[in-house]
């Protein structure tokens, strides 16, 4: 009998340019996802991205339960000094923090690196550590989120006053507590121990400056034209000059009492905590018409803001000036506020500033949530923590850990973290869990868990009747296998270890663990542990990895050492420096000590001053010592003429400029001649030795010299790896590649890249060859370009739906306006079993990498949903076809195919796509043939 077959022919559709247009939907959102975890009892965190028509957004919520007994609030600073600037993690950590943001602006102080001051004032468990009695005196400008001791919220434009009341019942302003002067301390300044260890004291820019000491409110010294203080940690200094400093002498004398006060919008006294920042951003439900501080332009954001019943703190970060999230104007930032649920907010410091931490489930380790916009975690002055101040607990819940896959009969190890009732960590005895799985067959050894057949499966771990489970996919057999390695150049003793990754057919994959590998060595020249390779002797050869009949292969070259002398030390060749300056010392060419030639080199150093780590370094000349490409390590003799605390090191420049530090020894208890050495191992050739130097990094005193004398280099040469002689790598056939049976309900797709052209008689032919092949196949169907569809860009034919996207841009978004919520319309909207998707270009190449995950997840998250064969189509420079994560993915050349001659026109392939119903099945054919 014969068949009747249904066919579609895709002809030139990877090539073409398409002019759809869509309705523009103003910036709205084409997909969103929203995670949510707890951070303790009474703290979630939600982080939310969003992919919108002008590109990616990344939020962060962190929602505090003010009504939870077992939650706290506090302002976070340096608690050395308040001039100390540091980033939110160290703030947190150090302060026993689950969660924190930055909060205030601050200033940086000129000359001093590292140090700050924050804007406005800044109270701590119910202390003031910092205020201004001149901020905000004129005008409503920068607001102050405070929280009081009920928990209750508020923001507000403060106005301080800050007075000291002599005994004589006279008052004098103070106009700063430790900030800095604006007034060259011609004003009333306040210096606590929370700013820093010393008092300002007498200098050549404050020669007639006055300080009063003050300790439990009491005078207990006052000081004139005299040196910095330490300033007692139960009071504070009062400094000033000129006609204040006139007024503290007059009515202050050694014993008085000092009565010192500040007075605010809010009883401060009821305060617990308070940090400022600018804008209120949402007041009572409503936007302002008018910021009251305009921080223009789209950036990294930072607010902060509470609920209408004012129990629930809301901390948000909102990324910027990156790819995955472009940032908010503020009054973007304001209306997300509102949609959040704020009905207070204020805005907080942002830019680079902005900065969210907050502690990884059942563990006390913190994890930045966001991604700062300077690419690391900016030095800031004030955050506001959230703390958990709940009591101790018994276990109340599990997390496991594992991974989402395991190829069957291998062998996954799994562990588990506990939380007690308030989602603090506790600690599970690990031996103690009773485990089980159902949906597929698999067996347990102690924590080790090995799948027996294929499927989606549920593992759960019990522990005295609390129980966790998690969802691990078993796959099938792997088709390919890939080594974390393809050649491995090695010295002798030196070790690496690899790691395998199997792929199924599916394109799942998944680490193996070593044990479950087979391991080959083709020669002596290493031998193998698990899955660590060590170098035994000079060679090439490889290793082999095999699961079933999957392979892979590792070339690997083992390199014969030598030692090349590089400086005997018979002429002045470096310099003397120390760190910090000025220590005394020296570097010299010397006679007294020698092992080979007239003279060494004498280092010379004295660390008898105890402040900090101290170096003394032989600097070499003409920016330092050439080492070889292939140099694995330098020694050099050290005579030590008595045994020290100190550390002997090196300073190696590589070829990228970045400096490395390298010990020699951090044990120089010997006497006498010693040959010592450093390695390179991981430093990017060709690279330069700078300097040798000596250093003490703890508070030990001592000095003397040492000598030293033929500074060596190893360098490593490794015999040629020659590709011929490795084998490749046993890759198992794809099993939807295939000829199949048809029947009357099949459907052929023939898929064929490239338009012809007509000056191309070459092209022509070929193009000609595959339309008759199409016609001469009983084709009761046949659309032969794709250009002819002008209304829609989806065709349905039986259960399969045909999706064409404008990708010219290299974008689904920015291709054509509109484009992605027709597509996911399109796909979400078909009933049927199959769906084919046609693009010029790959998702691999797209500008937007986020974009192109996006539309890859996209696709699992459907195939995983609804069951649907997914198979993606577009234009590529080679054929290539691979499966990632059940999703098949077809690179077409056809008639671009590279050097296109009479000789070569057999290469040229279109991809013939079989449809049976569910079942989908291609096969690369010649138009020629």
């Amino acid at each position: 009998m014969k068949y009747i077959r249904k066919s579609i022919s895709i002809i030139a559709i990877l090539s073409l340019i398409f002019a759809l247009s869509f309705a523009n939907a103003n910036a709205a959102t084409i997909y969103e996802s929203k995670t949510k975890e707890t951070v303790t009892s009474g703290v979630t965190l939600e982080t939310i991205t969003r992919f919108t028509d002008d590109g990616w957004q990344k939020i962060n919520v962190l929602r505090v339960n003010l009504d939870n007994p077992n939650v706290k609030v506090d302002t976070l600073i340096n608690s050395e000094s308040v001039k100390n600037l540091t980033n939110v993690k160290n703030l947190a950590q150090s302060s026993g923090a689950v969660a924190a943001i930055n909060a205030g602006f601050f200033n940086w102080l000129k000359g001093e690196s590292g140090k700050g001051y924050p804007d406005g004032p800044v109270i701590q468990s119910g202390e003031f550590l910092s205020v201004d009695s001149e901020y905000n005196r004129y005008s409503d400008s920068m607001a102050t989120l405070a929280i009081d001791k009920e928990n209750n919220v508020y923001y507000d434009f403060w106005k301080t006053d800050i007075n000291i009341y002599a005994p004589d019942g006279s008052t004098a302003k103070v106009t700063q507590y430790n900030k800095p002067s604006s007034f060259q301390y011609n004003d009333i300044t306040i210096w606590s121990s929370a700013w820093e260890k010393y008092s300002l004291g007498v200098s050549q820019d404050y020669p007639d400056l006055v300080e009063v000491v003050v300790v439990d409110d009491a005078v207990v010294e006052i000081r004139q034209n005299l040196p910095a203080i330490e300033i007692p940690q139960n009071g504070y200094v009062i400094i000033s000059r000129g006609a204040n400093a006139q007024y503290l002498l007059e009515h202050f004398k050694e014993g008085d009492p000092v009565e010192l006060s500040f007075s605010t919008v809010l009883d401060w006294e009821n305060i617990e905590m308070a940090v400022t920042g600018s804008a209120i951003l949402v007041k009572d439900g409503q936007i302002p018409e008018k910021f009251s501080y305009e921080i223009s332009g789209v950036h990294p954001r930072t607010a902060a803001g509470s609920s209408k019943s004012g129990k629930e703190l809301l901390l948000v970060t909102v990324d910027g000036r990156q790819a995955a999230s472009k940032g908010m104007t503020q009054r973007e930032l304001a209306n997300l506020m509102l949609s959040l649920g704020a009905y207070n907010a204020i805005n907080l410091d942002g830019g680079g500033s902005t900065s969210m931490v907050s502690r990884i489930p059942a563990t006390n380790n913190l994890k930045v949530v966001n991604t700062p916009s300077d690419g690391a975690l900016r030095s800031i002055s004030t955050a506001i923590g959230v703390f958990s101040v709940a009591p101790p607990s018994s276990l109340e819940g599990m997390i496991i850990e594992s991974v989402p896959n395991v190829f069957v009969n291998t062998s996954i190890q799994l562990s588990v973290k506990g939380y007690d009732k308030y989602f603090n960590p506790i600690s599970v005895d690990q031996s103690s869990i009773q485990w089980s799985v159902s949906g597929i067959k698999g067996s347990f050894e102690g924590n080790a868990f090995r799948p027996e057949s294929t499927g989606v499966g549920t593992i759960t771990a019990s522990v005295n009747g609390i129980k966790a489970s998690t969802t691990i996919r078993a796959l099938e057999a792997p088709n390919k296998l890939i080594l974390s390695d393809k050649k491995l150049y090695l010295v002798k003793g030196n070790s690496h270890s690899l790691t395998v990754k199997g792929v199924d057919n599916n394109g799942y994959s998944s680490y193996i663990n070593p044990a479950d590998i087979k391991w080959t060595v083709s020669s002596d020249i290493v031998s193998i542990e698990k899955n660590t390779v060590t170098a035994l002797k000079s060679g090439t050869g490889y290793i082999e990895v095999s699961l079933g009949d999957a392979r892979a292969y590792c070339a690997i070259s083992v390199a014969s050492e030598s030692v090349h002398p590089l400086d005997n030390f018979e002429v002045q060749n470096g310099s003397f420096q120390t760190v910090p300056a000025d220590l005394p010392g020296s570097y010299e060419i010397s006679a007294e000590e020698k092992k080979s030639g007239n003279y060494s080199g004498k280092l010379s150093y004295d660390f008898s001053y105890l402040e900090g780590t101290r170096a003394a370094y032989l600097v070499f000349s003409n920016g330092g010592i050439n080492l070889d490409i292939n140099a694995t390590e330098i020694s050099m003799l050290v005579n030590n003429p008595s045994e020290s605390p100190n550390w002997l090191r090196a300073e190696v420049v590589d070829a990228s400029g970045q400096k490395h530090l390298i010990d020699f020894t951090r044990d120089m208890s010997w006497t006498g001649w010693k040959r010592v050495f450093a390695s390179l191992q991981g430093i990017k050739s060709p690279s330069k030795l700078t300097k040798v130097y000596v250093v003490q990094v703890n508070p030990v005193p001592s000095s003397g010299s040492i000598y030293i004398d033929e500074l060596s280099l190893t360098k490593a040469t490794f015999p040629e790896i020659k590709d011929d002689t490795i084998p490749e790598d046993v890759v198992l056939s794809d099993k939807d590649n295939r000829e199949v049976a048809l029947n009357n309900d099949s459907i052929k797709i023939s898929v064929f890249s490239g338009k012809s052209n007509p000056e191309n008689m070459l092209q022509k032919l070929l193009n000609t060859r595959f339309y008759d092949k199409v016609k001469a196949d009983n084709y009761t169907k046949s659309i032969q370009n794709i250009a002819d569809i002008k209304t829609n860009t989806h065709i349905d034919v039986a259960s399969n739906r045909l999706i064409v996207l404008n990708t010219t841009e290299k974008s689904i978004r920015t291709s054509s306006a509109g484009q992605w919520q027709w597509f996911l319309d399109k796909l979400n909207s078909h009933t049927g079993d199959n769906i084919f998707i046609f693009m010029k270009n790959s998702p691999d190449t797209f500008s937007d990498s986020l974009e192109a995950k996006l539309f890859k997840d996209i696709l699992v998250e459907h195939k995983e949903k609804t069951g649907k064969n997914i198979w993606v189509f577009y234009n590529e420079s080679y054929e290539t076809c691979y499966s990632d994560n059940g999703i098949k993915y077809f690179g077409t050349t056809g008639l671009n195919i590279s050097g296109l001659t009479p000789d070569n026109a057999e290469n040229v392939k279109y991809i013939e796509v079989t449809v049976n119903g569910k079942e989908v099945s291609y096969q690369y054919k010649s138009p020629l043939k």
